[in-house]
């Protein structure tokens, strides 16, 4: 790759100064002028506060497994843009997306000019990508909210929401029942809104409110979030008419993936609010542990924090510094601050990453236990790309999440 994608890469990195653009009409435009991509092939689009992805990733699985060449749009990427544009399971090769975001460059030099935002350029590269690989299908996590992100125009037959709890409230609002109002604005009339139940009667109405006799709700008897996000990916499949209902799934920080570094088993935890901090906090089982807790800055820490209040299962804990999100990190004087005040511990502070897994990994080899890492997916994505770096291994390669068509069990 030579000056070329350098000069692509960095238009698309500048974009990151354009910040978060709630609305539709930048990317309609821009939609247009590219000869409207996203019409090319039917969506399921998936919003929800924790576990969208995950269950992104079981629908994408399921339809490979039923011959179906499906493209998978998620974001935020852990290491490299390319994840974010994902076919058939795999990322997306680094020189097409190159061609793909110079075509979006392109386009928004047409007068009168448009500046998107990085979410919506690789939003509006993905779905390029996908109608020129000629997928059967595409699965669309929202960005933000719903009724305002650029998802919302991509031509969905099927929708879906996973959990709704307090994230983004700044944007989306104070109260579960507003920000449920903003998730199932990715409602369409007609077609139908598959939702896991919510035991607050606020939200449900508000759902029921904005989809009417659209509504699904599904209760899936599950309390895991994986098996929660396969039994969801399980109903819209048989919706769908896939017969195979057979999933494999592995995504670093997302499906629970352990790494050994140093000999110690490393669970890497992409958790990064109090839902889903309490759940994958909950999945140790007690198990004693060395906490990493890495953060981007929040707007309410202390809520954020609240599931790290109970410390009975914990060694000792390590917070540091996290690189590389849309906004910047939490000090480590900060956290250490705000873990403190919600556990009553002394956390040491470590602000390079990669050193402070090493102290970590130290630590927990000293006390014959493991590491969680959890706060921040930039962190786990550091902490792989590092693992790799380490092992002299391929990344990009290893970042597709499931088997392609043709070489699934079953």
């Amino acid at each position: 790759m030579g000056r070329d994608h350098d000069d692509v890469r960095d238009w698309l990195t500048g974009r990151i100064g354009a910040g978060i653009r709630m609305g539709l009409s930048t990317c309609k435009e821009m939609l247009d002028r590219l000869g409207n991509p996203e019409s090319d092939y039917p969506s399921i689009h998936v919003a929800g506060t924790n576990g969208k992805g995950s269950l992104c990733s079981h629908l994408s699985s399921l339809g490979s497994r039923n011959g179906e060449l499906v493209g998978l749009f998620t974001s935020p990427h852990l290491v490299s843009v390319e994840e974010r544009a994902r076919i058939d399971g795999a990322p997306i090769d680094p020189e097409a997306l190159d061609r793909l975001i110079e075509e979006v460059r392109e386009a928004s030099l047409i007068e009168p000019r448009i500046h998107p935002t990085y979410f919506e350029a690789t939003f509006l590269a993905s779905m390029l990508a996908f109608s020129r690989s000629g997928v059967d299908r595409a699965v669309v996590e929202t960005g933000l909210g719903g009724r305002l992100d650029a998802t919302r125009l991509v031509e969905a037959d099927i929708c879906a929401i996973t959990t709704i709890s307090m994230d983004h409230s700044e944007i989306l609002g104070d109260t579960l029942p507003e920000i449920a109002t903003e998730k199932a604005g990715i409602h369409r009339s007609g077609v139908p809104l598959l939702c896991l139940h919510h035991p607050d009667p606020g939200v449900r109405d508000a759902i029921e409110s904005e989809a009417g006799r659209d509504l699904v709700w599904i209760e899936t008897g599950e309390s895991e979030a994986q098996e929660v996000a396969r039994a969801m990916a399980l109903e819209i499949g048989r919706r769908i008419g896939w017969s195979d209902l057979g999933s494999e799934v592995s995504w670093a920080g997302r499906t629970n993936e352990s790494l050994d570094w140093q000999g110690v088993s490393c669970h890497l935890s992409a958790a990064h609010n109090s839902e889903s901090l309490e759940h994958d906090i909950g999945r140790m089982g007690g198990i004693r542990h060395v906490l990493l807790l890495g953060m981007t800055e929040k707007h309410d820490l202390e809520e954020a924090m609240s599931p790290l209040s109970d410390c009975s299962g914990r060694a000792r804990s390590i917070v540091t510094e996290v690189h590389g999100g849309r906004g910047p990190s939490v000090t480590g004087e900060d956290l250490a601050r705000a873990l403190s005040e919600a556990s009553g511990e002394v956390p040491e502070v470590v602000l390079d990453p990669i050193d402070a897994l090493d102290r970590a990994a130290e630590i927990a080899g000293q006390e014959g236990c493991r590491v969680l890492v959890a706060g921040s997916v930039y962190l786990v994505g550091q902490i792989l790309q590092e693992s790799h770096r380490r092992e002299g291994t391929s990344l990009l390669s290893s970042m597709a999440i499931h088997p392609p068509r043709g070489q699934t069990e079953g």
